[in-house]
């Protein structure tokens, strides 16, 4: 009997994460439009659920807003149309310097998330 194999990357999903690591890169809104389709779904931990088109400002306003963002994707995995994307971010409230670890599950359709689940605990988010 031999042992099952395990999933391995597609290229699809080496290419999304690819593009989600250069977006992470050089962030900003209008680059969300390279990953995320503008007719998605976006359930983000905090701040509620919205189109793609949406997050383009939605994460415009977040860079704006939150003092040295930094998110570094870790690793991935996926399976058919589903990758997720490991990451840990920090960022600068008051003079401290937080630091929290999140999750992305993107559902991909032709290279595109057409819905996206951005999990992490919000509450390193609030005022000390």
């Amino acid at each position: 009997m031999t042992a099952p194999q395990p999933n391995l990357p597609s290229p699809e999903h080496q290419d999304f994460y690819q593009r989600f690591c250069s977006f992470w890169n050089a962030p900003s809104g209008p680059r969300v439009a390279e990953i995320i389709a503008p007719d998605a779904t976006i359930h983000f931990s905090g701040q509620g659920t919205f189109s793609g088109a949406d997050y383009v400002v939605a994460m415009a306003d977040i860079l704006a807003s939150v003092n040295q963002l930094k998110v570094t994707p870790i690793d991935f995995a996926g399976n058919d149309d589903v990758i997720y994307i490991y990451w840990n971010a920090s960022a600068d409230f008051e003079g401290e310097t937080r630091k929290w670890l999140g999750v992305d599950r993107f559902r991909i359709k032709d290279g595109m998330a057409v819905e996206e689940h951005i999990i992490f605990d919000p509450a390193v988010l609030e005022p000390a």
